[in-house]
């Protein structure tokens, strides 16, 4: 039951690898602007001057969200990072192209076409795929992995 659900964890990293990547460029975007409060070096004059002013800080609201962006970011670039030290997991070349397909969101048909096999063999190559990340995945990078998911999301 454990593999099966790793399998398809993994089964869906692959297929948000290029959500995941856009994700962290947006984040990092997110987070490289957000700005720790400011001085103004521009008097102030009239009923503008008398008026209340904001702290110059950030809300605990903001804080709690930047930490939640900052999480979720972490997560995207740990899964990416495992999805790219996968290539050295596979033996033959066919493996690799059917696994880079299958994270540049390509179908069954479409890398069926492109290798000149059926649909079926296809999937039998996806499933041995997943297979051969589950079991040398195993050791040390998937059980962290899942465990930071549940804890972030």
């Amino acid at each position: 039951m454990t593999v099966q659900m790793t399998k398809w964890q993994i089964e869906e990293w692959i297929h948000d690898y290029n959500f995941m990547l856009r994700e962290i460029s947006r984040l990092s975007r997110i987070l490289n602007r957000v700005s720790f409060g400011g001085n103004s070096l521009v008097a102030q004059y009239g009923i503008d001057a008398a008026m209340p002013k904001g702290s110059s800080g950030i809300s605990e609201a903001e804080k709690k969200q930047i930490e939640y962006q900052e999480k979720r970011l972490k997560k995207y670039q740990e899964t990416i990072s495992f999805l790219e030290l996968v290539h050295g997991f596979f033996e033959t070349e066919k493996y690799r192209v059917v696994y880079e397909c299958m994270l540049d969101g390509m179908s069954y048909r479409a890398i069926a076409k492109h290798l000149g096999v059926s649909r079926d063999t296809v999937r039998e190559m996806k499933e041995e795929i997943l297979s051969i990340i589950v079991q040398k995945g195993q050791k040390d990078h998937i059980p962290q992995l899942l465990k930071k998911e549940k804890s972030v999301v």
